[in-house]
């Protein structure tokens, strides 16, 4: 993906460096490779909007995809990176735009499914935004210049483009390919940002209903819930009523 964008898109090397690799750069948008595992990546000494992970995705199903997400952990173990019962700051309204975008050129990638999913891995440190951008699930998908070419003109169009929505939101409940949630993003002015999954709901405490209201650059006023993939839904209500949100049966 990163080849591609320079090869098309006509991002020029700089003379700055990062882990000794050129930084290129077109306009505002910097491209930046590195040579580290992405889950554990430490910050670069940049200040961008948001950072945009161009990363691969892998399940043993083998299905094509096109995801999205943000990182963070909800519970009490990081084994993939981040920092325990700790979320990364999300941009709710570049994921919306970034999948919508996905799907407008869904006719040139039709064996792939396009999907969020919720929040998982690290890093969970950055000061800005992290939006990871993936082609699953095997090797043969991540060298498959069709699914290369619409992520890379998917993200250039939303970079370009920017984005906004006037209902930015938190999820609950679903599978972690959830495709309620994915079509709520796609065809509403419903955005959302920190999603978490029915396996993941017993972690849900204040603290970490918290980080995903706080832990966002815009305004969270909506929890939507996946009313029939939701454990514990009272629960989830109480929380999420005292915290003030506006909750939206899905």
């Amino acid at each position: 993906m990163a080849q591609h964008l320079i090869e098309t898109y006509g991002f020029k090397e700089s003379n700055q460096r990062f882990e000794g690799y050129p930084i290129y750069k077109k306009g505002r948008i910097q491209l930046i490779k590195t040579s580290k595992n992405l889950l554990f990546l430490d910050e670069p000494i940049l200040d961008p909007t948001a950072y945009i992970f161009l990363s691969h995705h892998k399940s043993e199903s083998g299905i094509p995809s096109l995801t999205a997400h943000f990182p963070g952990n909800f519970s009490k173990v990081a084994q993939f990176g981040g920092a325990p019962s700790k979320l990364a700051i999300t941009y709710p309204s570049l994921h919306q735009e970034y999948l919508k975008q996905l799907k407008n050129l869904k006719s040139n990638v039709l064996r792939y499914s396009i999907v969020t999913e919720p929040m998982h891995h690290g890093p969970t440190s950055f000061s800005k935004p992290v939006l990871f951008v993936e082609i699953g699930s095997s090797k043969e998908h991540w060298q498959d210049s069709d699914a290369i070419e619409t992520v890379c003109e998917a993200v250039m169009t939303t970079v370009e483009k920017g984005c906004s929505s006037d209902k930015i939101s938190i999820g609950f409940g679903g599978n972690h390919y959830s495709e309620k949630f994915t079509k709520l993003i796609t065809e509403s002015n419903f955005a959302l940002g920190a999603i978490m999954p029915k396996y993941a709901i017993i972690n849900l405490d204040k603290s970490i209903l918290n980080q995903m209201i706080t832990r966002s650059i815009e305004k969270v006023s909506y929890a939507i819930l996946d009313w029939k993939g939701i454990k514990e839904r009272d629960r989830v209500i109480s929380l999420v009523e005292e915290a003030g949100l506006e909750i939206i049966k899905l």
